[in-house]
């Protein structure tokens, strides 16, 4: 499904070109359909640079990333276009992903338009259908974003990401911003969601309790590297890395 080979991005800092900084160092890693990685690390560490690399959101200076079986490092806007439709990101902030001008329902139809989809009654009917599937119902389709609960709001974004049935779904932080028993119920969605369409995850995450239960693999990131990537249980278990200890530790000490 996904491969991404030795990719590579490096930033400018400061004023007339500045130091280089390297955000994202050499990474390699692949990922099936149906399943999910799981990427952690400190902030900084290049997780959310990995991500906009992966879904050409952003370009890199080198390596090549292949997606079902095409390499699409390279594609140019036309290209990446009609691509979108088969890959998407669920951002941490459901606020933000919103225009709060505009009703849900046109921010719902807006991936169709994007795809020059203009029939009325197929957006309707595949809007209603995705967000009974997300357990909203159609009430909330004149609603503005302000007039819903965080929970509510993320629900709409998994629903418009969801819409024109990607194969790839980047997840960046989607449960920070939610309380804990809304946390449980958009997982619950996701994983449905998972396994009905055999959508793969790449799934960013700070809280490791949540990566643990939701990942086949975990990848941790430092510096800019992929510096371990294991089975889920056996990082968890036995991490490799002095610095996958340490994070771990961090983290169950918190």
């Amino acid at each position: 499904m996904l491969d991404v080979i030795n990719v590579t991005k490096t930033y400018r800092t400061g004023l007339l070109g500045g130091t280089p900084a390297i955000a994202v160092n050499n990474v390699s890693f692949s990922l099936k359909a149906g399943k999910t990685l799981g990427l952690i690390g400190m902030s900084g560490s290049g997780k959310s640079t990995l991500a906009r690399l992966v879904l050409r959101l952003i370009p890199c200076d080198s390596g090549r990333i292949v997606f079902n079986g095409v390499e699409i490092t390279n594609f140019n806007r036309r290209q990446m276009k009609k691509l979108r439709q088969e890959m998407q990101i669920l951002f941490q902030n459901p606020e933000s992903s919103l225009n709060p001008r505009m009703t849900i329902g046109k921010s719902l139809a807006e991936p169709y338009l994007f795809q020059a989809i203009n029939d009325k009654d197929y957006i309707a009917g595949q809007i209603e259908g995705w967000l009974a599937f997300v357990g909203l119902g159609p009430e909330i389709l004149n609603r503005q974003p302000h007039q819903l609960s965080g929970g509510q709001l993320q629900r709409v974004c998994i629903a418009r990401a969801l819409l024109l049935k990607p194969r790839f779904l980047v997840l960046d932080e989607p449960t920070s911003m939610l309380d804990v028993s809304v946390q449980a119920q958009v997982i619950e969605v996701l994983k449905n969601a998972q396994q009905e369409y055999g959508i793969a995850y790449l799934f960013i995450s700070h809280d490791l309790d949540l990566i643990k239960a939701c990942s086949e693999e975990i990848a941790v990131m430092h510096q800019g590297r992929i510096i371990e990537q294991q089975p889920a249980e056996a990082l968890y278990k036995q991490p490799k890395e002095e610095y996958t200890k340490e994070l771990l530790d961090t983290f169950l000490n918190f």
